[in-house]
C-alpha cells in the first residue's frame, strides 16, 4: 500500500468497528430493556405478568433463584418445559457459577448494573444462552435473575431491523456461529460473497459463541491493491518476456550477420582462389606460346585448348556471379517455353563431357521419354550444370553419377546423384543458403564459390518448383529438382 492508501484503511477499518459497535451496543440496549421490564413486575411472579416480555422477544423461559443452596429456582415461561429437571439443572448451573453471581453482586452494590452471559449451557436447551442479572429490589427473596434466550431468532427478530438501518446499501454484515462459520443472518444478496463480510470482525458481547462480519460494498481497499499488484508483476513478467524475446532475437540477428559476415569473407577468399587458378594457366600458356618455346604443332594446339577450356571455366564462374546478383536483385528476366527436359540434359552433359572423361568418370543418364516442361531454358541448363559440377566435386575416390528424369504427380523430375562424400544431416538445412560451405570434412577441402545451390534454388522457385535432398555423409547425395510439366 501506498501512505494514502494505509490511511485510508484504517479510517475505513475504524468506521467498520464503529459500526460493530453500534449493533452490539443496541442489543445490549434491548436487553436492559427487557431487565427493565422484569424488575418492574415487583408483586407478581407467574406467567400472566411476564406474558408481554415472554411473547414479543426471543425469551424461552425466565427463572429467579436465590442465594446458593436456597430454595427451589422459580422458572416462568408461556408453555410447558419438557425438561422435569430443570430446577435441579439450574440450581447446579448456579453453584457452579458462584464467582460470576459474586461478581455481579459486587458491581450491584457500586451501582452498577451489569448483564453476564454465562459460557454454559441447560441439558435440553444447548441451543439456547442464559444472560444472569443482579434484581435491584428481590422479588420474593430470590436476587438472581436468569434470562434463557434463542440467540439465533434474536439475531435474526431483534437485531434484524438494526443491522438493516446500518448496512444500508453501503455495508455488507453477516451474523456468524463461531463453531462452524454458519451464517444466520446476512444482508448479502448471493452468499458467494460472504466472503467479503469478514474485512472486521467482531463479537457479540451477549453471545459470545456467535460473531459479525461486515465490510463496505464493492472491493475493499486491500482487495484493490491486490488487483492493482496483481496488474504491476502481470506487466513486469510481459516486459520481461518481451526483453528476453528482443534480446533472443538480437542474438539470432547479430549471430546471423557474424555468419554472413564469414561467409562472405570465405566466398571471396574462395572466388578469389577460384579465378586465380584459371588465370594463372592462361598467362603461363599464352607466355609460352608468345615467346615461341612450343616447337611442335600438336602442342600448341594442346596448350590452345588449355587456354579455351579454362577462359571458358572462368566465363562460367563469372556468368554464375553475375546470374546470382541478378536474381538477388530480381532483376533476371526469366523466359518460359516449352521445353524438352532430357535435350537440356544431354546438351549439359555434352558440355561436360571432356572434363568428365578426363577425370574417368561414369555419368549415365536413365531418361523418360516425351518429358516436357515449361520453363527458362538458359536458367534449367544452368541448374543442370551446377548440379553436375557439384557431383564432380564431391565425388571424392567415387567416379560414378547417375542422372534420371520421369514424372510424380504433376511435376517433372531431374535428379543428379554421386557416391562420394555426402552431407551431414545438420548442414543439409543450410546447403542451400547464399555463400554457405560445409565448414569441415572432405566437402570443406573443396574449393567453390557457395552460390551454386544457392541460385538452383533461386531458378527452381522462380518455376514454382522445389527442390529436396538425401544424403548421408560417406554414402553420396541425391538432389531432385521439380518443375511442373508441360504436356
Amino acid at each position: 500500500m501506498t501512505k494514502d492508501e494505509e490511511v485510508i484503511n484504517q479510517i475505513y477499518q475504524k468506521q467498520l468497528d464503529a459500526i460493530l459497535f453500534s449493533v452490539n451496543q443496541y442489543s445490549d440496549d434491548v436487553t436492559s430493556s427487557w431487565i427493565s421490564k422484569i424488575e418492574s413486575q415487583q408483586d407478581v411472579l407467574d406467567s400472566l405478568g411476564f406474558e408481554e416480555i415472554l411473547h414479543s422477544t426471543s425469551i424461552s423461559f425466565i427463572f429467579f433463584v436465590d442465594s446458593v443452596g436456597g430454595e427451589a429456582p422459580k422458572i416462568i415461561a408461556d408453555m410447558p418445559l419438557k425438561n422435569t429437571d430443570l430446577s435441579a439443572n439450574i440450581d447446579a448451573l448456579i453453584r457452579e457459577h458462584t464467582p460470576e453471581i459474586d461478581r455481579l453482586k459486587r458491581y450491584k452494590e457500586v451501582g452498577f448494573q451489569k448483564i453476564e452471559p454465562l459460557d454454559a449451557r441447560l441439558p435440553n436447551f444447548e441451543n439456547l444462552a442464559i444472560l444472569l442479572f443482579i434484581l435491584d429490589k428481590p422479588l420474593h427473596g430470590k436476587s438472581v435473575c436468569g434470562v434463557v434466550i434463542n440467540p439465533e431468532d434474536f439475531i435474526i427478530n431483534m437485531l434484524r431491523p438494526k443491522i438493516q438501518t446500518v448496512a444500508e446499501n453501503r455495508f455488507l454484515i453477516t451474523a456468524f456461529k463461531k463453531e462452524n462459520n454458519r451464517i444466520i443472518y446476512t444482508t448479502i444478496d448471493t452468499l458467494s460473497n460472504v466472503q467479503n463480510a469478514r474485512a472486521v470482525t467482531n463479537d457479540f458481547w451477549i453471545f459470545p459463541e456467535y460473531y459479525l462480519g461486515i465490510s463496505l460494498k464493492g472491493k475493499s481497499i486491500d482487495k484493490i491493491v491486490k488487483e492493482r499488484t496483481d496488474f504491476n508483476l502481470f506487466l513486469i513478467l510481459t516486459l520481461d518476456m518481451v526483453l528476453i524475446l528482443a534480446v533472443w532475437i538480437v542474438f539470432r540477428y547479430v549471430k546471423k550477420e557474424i555468419r554472413l559476415a564469414e561467409t562472405k569473407s570465405d566466398f571471396i577468399s574462395n572466388v578469389s582462389h577460384e579465378i586465380r587458378t584459371p588465370l594463372s594457366l592462361i598467362s603461363m600458356f599464352a607466355e609460352t606460346l608468345e615467346l615461341g618455346r612450343v616447337t611442335s604443332e600438336e602442342k600448341r594446339n594442346e596448350y590452345y585448348g588449355i587456354i579455351s577450356r579454362e577462359t571458358g571455366r572462368l566465363s562460367g564462374i563469372v556468368n554464375k556471379i553475375l546470374n546470382f546478383s541478378r536474381l538477388e536483385a530480381k532483376k533476371a528476366d526469366l523466359h518460359f517455353n516449352k521445353m524438352d527436359l532430357n535435350g537440356a540434359v544431354r546438351e549439359v552433359i555434352e558440355t561436360y563431357h571432356y572434363h568428365l572423361e578426363s577425370n574417368d568418370f561414369d555419368c549415365r543418364f536413365h531418361p523418360e521419354d516425351n518429358l516436357f516442361i515449361e520453363a527458362d531454358k538458359e536458367a534449367m541448363i544452368e541448374v543442370i550444370g551446377n548440379l553436375i559440377d557439384n557431383a564432380v566435386k564431391y565425388s571424392g575416390e567415387s567416379k560414378r553419377i547417375d542422372i534420371t528424369t520421369g514424372t510424380s504427380g504433376s511435376y517433372a523430375f531431374l535428379s543428379v546423384g554421386d557416391y562420394g562424400n555426402g552431407i551431414s544431416k545438420k548442414d543439409q538445412k543450410y546447403i542451400f543458403d547464399k555463400f554457405y560451405r560445409v565448414p569441415s570434412g572432405d566437402i570443406a577441402k573443396s574449393k567453390g564459390t557457395g552460390l551454386g545451390l544457392s541460385l538452383v534454388k533461386q531458378i527452381v522457385d522462380k518455376h514454382k518448383g522445389k527442390i529436396d535432398v538425401k544424403s548421408e555423409l560417406k554414402k553420396g547425395a541425391l538432389f531432385t529438382v521439380y518443375v511442373p510439366s508441360k504436356q
